[in-house]
Parts: C-alpha cells; sequence; structure tokens
C-alpha cells in the first residue's frame, strides 16, 4: 500500500508539472486591488496555498492578505513598517520591522508577540519546510545573522562587514546560503565563509537543496550552482538591456525572476534557461516573487514592487482540477487547518459507491482508515481527531504533515492537512 500510495502521489505531481509548464495563465496586474496609497512600497511577499497570500509594505505599518486567489485583499496593522515576512500557515507568520525588530502572530495578525532585535535592519527571513522543527533565520545589515527557533531570536555576527540582503535555507539542511554586495556566503551552523564574488551587486539567492542553488543580480546577472556553491555557472540572460533582476524564486523545476522597470523571466528547467516576459504589464521596479507548491496542490505566483506594484500568475492547480471526475466525486480540504486535536473530513459522490477515505503520514504509512464501505450519494463529513485514533489508545499522533486519501473504485485523490499540538 506504501508504494501505492507514493507511485499514485509522484503520477500527481508529474501531471501538475505539466500543467503549470503550459503557461496558458498569463500574469495579470492587480495593483489596484492593494490598498492603500499608490506611492507605498510593497517590500515582500509569501504565497502560503492555494488560498491565503500575504504582502508587506515598508512605506506603512500594514500588512495585506487575501484569502481567494488574491481577489480581494484586507488590511492588518502590524507594530512599524516591514522589509521582509513569512507565514508557516494562514496563522502563523512572522514579519520583520524597519525598527529592527522581528514580531510573531499565530491568530492571524490580530496580534504581534515581540521575540527581539537584530539592533539593525532586518532585509530577509526564511524557514525551512520542516513541520516538526520549525526554524528559521533572519538576516541584516552588517553582517549580521538571526536564528528563530522556540519563539526566540539569536544573533550572530558573521564576521563579515557586508549588509546581507537575502538568504536561502533549503529543507531539513543546516547549511544557510547569504547574500551581500557582490559575494554568496555560507553558514554552516558553526562558521561562515565567502564562497563565491561576482562583478556585480547580487540581490537574491535561493536554494532548493544542498546541491542546487541561483543567484541573481544587477545588469541582469544570473548564475547556477549544482556542487552547492562551490563553482558557479552564468546563464545567459534573454533581456537585451540587462535589467537588474532583485529576486529568483523556484517550485520544482518552474520558477520567476524578477528586476526594474517590470521584468519577468520565467525558467521551466530550473534555471538553465530563461524566457523573457513580453508583456510589460508595469514600469514599476519589481522587489519580490513568490509561488506557492508542495505536496499535491499549488498556488498562484506574486510579483510585488514599486508604487503598490503587485502582479499575479494564476497558475493554481491541483489534483481535483482536473475535469475527468471532479463532478462525480469531491475531495474537499479539511477544517480547520492547521488542526488541535480535531479536523473535519468532507466528501461528496454522485452516486452510490464504495468509498475507502485513509489517513497517511508523510513516509506514506497508513495512520487510519475512517470509510471502508458502501454509500449512498450526497455529501458525507467525518470527524478526525489526532488524539483518538480507532486501534491507537493513548497515542497520539505528533505534530506534522498528513495525507487523506479518498479512493471510490479508479478515482483518487488526496489532500494534505497540518496538525499542531
Amino acid at each position: 500500500m506504501k508504494n501505492y500510495f507514493f507511485l499514485l502521489l509522484s503520477v500527481l505531481l508529474l501531471t501538475l508539472n505539466g500543467l503549470l509548464y503550459s503557461q496558458t495563465s498569463p500574469w495579470e496586474n492587480i495593483s489596484t486591488l492593494i490598498p492603500g496609497d499608490s506611492l507605498n512600497k510593497l517590500s515582500d511577499v509569501i504565497v502560503v496555498d492555494r488560498w491565503t497570500s500575504y504582502v508587506s509594505s515598508s512605506s506603512v505599518s500594514e500588512v495585506y492578505r487575501s484569502y481567494f486567489w488574491a481577489g480581494s485583499w484586507e488590511t492588518i496593522q502590524t507594530p512599524s513598517p516591514i522589509t521582509a515576512l513569512y507565514f508557516l500557515y494562514y496563522s502563523f507568520g512572522f514579519i520583520c520591522g524597519t525598527d529592527s525588530n522581528l514580531y510573531q502572530t499565530t491568530d492571524e495578525g490580530q496580534s504581534w508577540d515581540y521575540l527581539g532585535s537584530m539592533g539593525d535592519q532586518i532585509n530577509d527571513i526564511a524557514f525551512g519546510y520542516d513541520i516538526y522543527n520549525p526554524k528559521g533565520y533572519v538576516c541584516g545589515n552588517n553582517g549580521t545573522i538571526g536564528i528563530i527557533e522556540d519563539t526566540n531570536l539569536v544573533v550572530i555576527q558573521s564576521g563579515y562587514s557586508t549588509h546581507f540582503v537575502k538568504i536561502s535555507f533549503p529543507y531539513n539542511e543546516e547549511k544557510v546560503w547569504l547574500v551581500g554586495d557582490s559575494s554568496v556566503y555560507l553558514y554552516d551552523g558553526f562558521t561562515f565563509s565567502k564562497q563565491f564574488t561576482s562583478n556585480v551587486k547580487l540581490n537574491s539567492v535561493y536554494f532548493w537543496n544542498q546541491y542546487y542553488g541561483l543567484i541573481v543580480g544587477n545588469s541582469g546577472y544570473i548564475a547556477k550552482t549544482t556542487d552547492g556553491g562551490i563553482t558557479w555557472i552564468q546563464k545567459q540572460n534573454p533581456d537585451p538591456i540587462n535589467r537588474n533582476l532583485n529576486d529568483v524564486y523556484l517550485v520544482s523545476y518552474f520558477g520567476f525572476t524578477v528586476g526594474d522597470n517590470g521584468l519577468i523571466m520565467e525558467t521551466t528547467d530550473a534555471g538553465e534557461t530563461w524566457i523573457l516576459d513580453t508583456g510589460q504589464l508595469t514600469t514599476n521596479d519589481l522587489f519580490r516573487v513568490h509561488i506557492s507548491g508542495g505536496g499535491v496542490e499549488w498556488g498562484p505566483g506574486l510579483a510585488v514592487g514599486k508604487n503598490k506594484t503587485a502582479l499575479i500568475y494564476p497558475i493554481v492547480v491541483s489534483v481535483d482540477d482536473k475535469p475527468k471526475t471532479v463532478d462525480d466525486f469531491q475531495l474537499y480540504q479539511n477544517y480547520p487547518n492547521p488542526f488541535n486535536p480535531s479536523t473535519t473530513l468532507s466528501f461528496f459522490i454522485s452516486e452510490q459507491s464504495f468509498v475507502r477515505l485513509k489517513v497517511y503520514d508523510v513516509l506514506g504509512n497508513e495512520i487510519v482508515t475512517l470509510v471502508n464501505e458502501e454509500k449512498q450519494s450526497g455529501k458525507y463529513e467525518i470527524e478526525f481527531s489526532a488524539t483518538d485514533l480507532p486501534g491507537r489508545s493513548g497515542s497520539a499522533l505528533a505534530s506534522g504533515i498528513y495525507f487523506y486519501q479518498l479512493q471510490i473504485g479508479s478515482f483518487t485523490q488526496i489532500r494534505k492537512m497540518v496538525y499542531l499540538r
């Protein structure tokens, strides 16, 4: 069963990749939907999932949140203007203020808890994806970084005087990459080292594992490493005027880099080649870009920048978006999510069918079978408790990501949920 589960998951992800690369959804300008003054500088963005996105402002003490495909936005007050932000879930996130302070929310921004100060401007924040042990880093001016763990901020001096402007912390790794001025730096948990120096100012770095990474910078500079930053190979830039590149972000092989004067370029082969977007939706500088992706669900891409500029690449697709049997059967997203200790799983069937509904951990181990019987047509709601599992008396689940799978004949659908103890 475990092998079948992961084979199915792999097929679904490959199918999604094919849909993502079709480029049938162009960028759209949604700047007028963002609240606030037209001169507002949007400093950072994160697409948490296919539903929830956050955008920060370094001009005013506000964060903007959208709950549905960036169609409408609401304003959240913050302690200060924001230089960077990161949300692990729709309700749990961090903001870095222009006041050099780090804040945390666990209630969707209704309140902000002070975690500590870097003593100087914070420029970026990044988290690994280990849900069992959330660990993050911030970087700032004068060669400082901060470690976020157990709601504590520990400030570390690198020994370099550079202003670190971007940080990348890949999944399940202790290695942290940073860029500042014209160089790439590595922090291995103990010491800092300068790995590489280019001939231009570097503005962003992104590693998706311990070997593969990209850097971008001024004058259209793009380079890729496949050996953990030891060597960097410059890649061809199709932009005829080599505008400055300010950020880069990928999900799997698919991603974007954005830059001055509204520049957007796309890659579908993990940064080997780049395609110039000629739509030119704005002439404003773009500072940050982000895409949501993971599990069996993908969200849109968002790019933000100067003069309240916000662009969306609405590539939202998921397993349930396939037209094959979506009208016949449907597995809905659990609610609440994240949950503690229980959540509701619901599904719809249009005809009498034999239904199986199972829960798995991230390794593909079956946790519990919730439904295994014939069902009449209709919508069903099943309560799942992480602390009261059939056949596992007194044994509660650990915090983390879990998958629930609906199987009806040849139809199979999978969604992910997050349990927080």
